[in-house]
């Protein structure tokens, strides 16, 4: 069986976005508990020459909700520079695009398949087959940026660890394990991950 441009697009985005959103969460947790102005982290990065963890969230959103708008449209430019967020505003910047990403129906996704995506930037212009824009481009950047969001914080000291970034993975009953054998849910996957973290 084939996977679905919606399971490859939209299924991943809403494991991945409630992830990061945890990680932000514990971020402002963190802060709070050791007295840490959290607007601090918005200019954060991993090395001084590598943008911020507000451009990486504001490109997190890019290629992800953007992604499947420009995919509908036909076109796409690059991130949008002129936004300016506080942490807070910055979290629920993330959080709204989840909602309206979870809006997004299979039919609506799958019919976009065999279509053209232009990426327009300055006087670059890239042009992709629907498959390829997200195979190639859309996707690759959408996974570095949700990395790179992680590391960021990492790096400030935020406890997040593997259980914070890969949340709450689809698993499927198998007809070939025997029935005495537990088959746990993503859910419980998630639960044995943070036990293992630790408090």
């Amino acid at each position: 069986m084939s996977i679905t441009l919606y399971q490859s697009t939209v299924i991943s985005y809403l494991q991945i976005i409630p992830s990061i959103l945890r990680c932000l969460d514990k971020g402002r947790k963190f802060c709070l508990i050791n007295d840490i102005d959290r607007n601090e982290y918005v200019n954060a990065s991993l090395y001084t020459d590598m943008l911020s963890l507000h451009f990486q969230v504001i490109a997190l959103v890019h290629f992800s909700e953007g992604a499947l708008n420009g995919a509908r449209d036909g076109v796409i430019a690059g991130p949008d520079m002129t936004l300016a967020f506080s942490y807070d505003n910055l979290q629920n910047y993330l959080e709204k695009s989840l909602k309206r990403i979870e809006k997004w129906k299979p039919e609506d996704i799958n019919t976009l398949s065999g279509g053209e995506v232009l990426f327009k930037y300055n006087e670059m212009v890239l042009p992709f087959s629907t498959e390829d824009f997200f195979c190639t481009y859309a996707t690759p950047h959408f996974y570095f940026r949700a990395t790179l969001i992680y590391s960021i914080l990492r790096s400030k000291g935020v406890p997040v660890g593997i259980a914070d970034y890969i949340g709450i993975v689809k698993t499927t009953q198998s007809s070939h394990i025997p029935s005495d054998k537990r088959q746990y849910s993503g859910e419980e996957y998630l639960q044995f991950l943070d036990q293992l973290a630790g408090p």
